[in-house]
C-alpha cells in the first residue's frame, strides 16, 4: 500500500521557497509464500520458497518419519484433560482445523500443554515399519513456554465410527463453505482405547517445518468408515508430506 504524499507547505511560505519533498512511498507488502503438496511449490521445494522455510530443506530432525520396528522402551505417559466442549471447523486451504471454544489440555512429564487445534492429513504422514494409513489426525498442543506437543492418531478404513461422525460432518465440501459448529464433543472419544504411543523429537510437517516438536504418535489406529474417509478426502486429499530421514534420532515406545 502506498503512503499518501504530504506537501508540508504552509500558506505563508515565501514564493521562492523550495517545494517540500514528497514522502517516499513504502515498499509494497510482500504476500506470504504459497506452498502446496505438488509441483514447484510441493514438499521437495518448500525450503526454496521463503527464507523462513529454509528448515524444511536443512533441518536434521524433520517430520514425519517411518517409525522403525524396534523402538526403545520408555516411560512418558500422556495425562489427558479433555472435557466436553464446542468446536468450530475452519478450512485453511491445506486441511481442515477444529478449534475448541473452551480450554483443553494434556500433561507430559509434568509439563502442561494447551490444545490449539486438530487437523488431518489423508493419507497418513507417519508410517509404521513402512505401513501407511488412510488418514492421520494431529492434536496440536502448546506449553506456556511455547513448546509444541502433537498427539498423532492414525486412522484405518474399516467400520463406521460414530464418535467421529460429528467431525466428518463438519468438514466442508469446499473452502468457500461455512463449517458448522461441533457441539458437546469430548476429544477423548476420538482416541483409541489404548494410549500406548511412540515418542520422538521432530518438526512441524508443514512450512516453516520448525523443529523441537514433541511427537506422541499413538500406536493403535482408530477405524473410520469409507464414507467418513471420503468426506475428509473430498475436502483435501494427498495433503501428506513424505517421510523424512530419521538420522540419529531415537524413537521410544511408551506402554500405558
Amino acid at each position: 500500500m502506498l503512503l499518501t504524499t504530504l506537501t508540508g507547505c504552509a500558506d505563508t511560505a515565501a514564493p521562492d521557497a523550495p517545494p517540500a519533498a514528497s514522502a517516499a512511498p513504502s515498499a509494497p507488502e510482500q504476500a506470504p509464500a504459497q506452498w502446496s503438496y505438488e509441483g514447484d511449490t510441493g514438499p521437495q521445494h518448500w525450503g526454496e520458497l521463503a527464507d523462513e522455510f529454509t528448515t524444511c530443506s536443512t533441518g536434521t530432525a524433520q517430520s514425519p518419519i517411518d517409525v522403525p520396528g524396534d523402538p526403545v522402551l520408555s516411560s512418558s505417559p500422556i495425562e489427558i484433560d479433555y472435557t466436553p466442549a464446542d468446536f468450530q471447523a475452519r478450512d485453511t486451504g491445506h486441511t481442515v482445523e477444529l478449534h475448541a471454544l473452551s480450554p483443553q489440555s494434556i500433561t507430559v512429564d509434568g509439563t502442561e500443554y494447551t490444545f490449539q487445534q486438530m487437523h488431518y492429513h489423508a493419507p497418513s504422514e507417519h508410517t509404521v515399519d513402512g505401513v501407511n494409513y488412510a488418514a492421520e489426525f494431529h492434536f496440536v498442543h502448546r506449553s506456556e513456554d511455547g513448546d509444541l506437543a502433537v498427539v498423532g492418531v492414525l486412522a484405518a478404513e474399516g467400520q463406521h465410527n460414530a464418535a467421529w461422525s460429528s467431525v466428518a460432518d463438519a468438514v466442508p465440501a469446499s473452502a468457500e463453505q461455512d463449517s458448522p459448529a461441533v457441539e458437546g464433543l469430548t476429544l477423548t472419544s476420538l482416541l483409541p482405547e489404548s494410549l500406548d504411543h511412540y515418542v520422538y523429537g521432530g518438526s512441524l510437517t508443514t512450512p516453516p517445518c520448525s523443529e523441537d516438536v514433541r511427537w506422541l504418535l499413538l500406536q493403535n489406529p482408530v477405524e473410520l468408515g469409507a464414507a467418513q474417509i471420503g468426506a475428509l478426502r473430498s475436502a483435501h486429499a494427498e495433503n501428506n508430506r513424505p517421510v523424512q530421514p530419521l538420522n540419529d534420532r531415537e524413537v521410544s515406545e511408551v506402554d500405558q
